[in-house]
């Protein structure tokens, strides 16, 4: 079965708190019988939401269930060098990543997997390796 790695715009889409967004539709195709799979950096990202917005224990064990759904991605040494080429080469084109951004590209691209994203960041970057899926350049800013 295939992967795909969900950035953190799309995984939240499939959160309960999300529930009905019409956003998920446009990516409902490329997830279905896939295995789901997100970089430590995106459970990071969900994470502070918790602490952002003062989240209780329900709410905390909430997100508990929710991120047992996932194949989360763990760093591993390889992954940081493919962090520091994605950054040279975002830099290169103009396009500056934070570094939590660049750490998902490097997991797709590390582990040659699609990246599914709802953030402009990733769109028509020309990274090497980096497959990106996003619906994002359909709307007007």
């Amino acid at each position: 079965m295939d992967a795909v790695l969900l950035d953190t715009s799309v995984v939240s889409l499939l959160h309960p708190k999300k529930r009905g967004n019409p956003l998920l539709a446009r990516y409902q195709a490329h997830i279905t019988g896939k295995v789901l799979a997100l970089s430590f950096q995106s459970v990071a990202e969900l994470w502070s939401w918790a602490e952002e917005n003062g989240w209780g224990e329900k709410q905390r064990a909430g997100m508990e269930d929710f991120l047992r759904k996932f194949l989360v991605i763990p760093y591993d040494f390889e992954l940081a060098k493919v962090w520091a080429k994605v950054n040279a080469h975002s830099k290169k084109k103009g396009r500056r990543f934070e570094a939590g951004d660049a750490w998902i590209a490097a997991t797709a691209v590390h582990r040659q997997i699609t990246l599914l994203t709802h953030d402009r960041h990733f769109v028509d970057l020309d990274l090497p390796g980096l497959d990106v899926v996003s619906y994002v350049s359909e709307e007007t800013l």
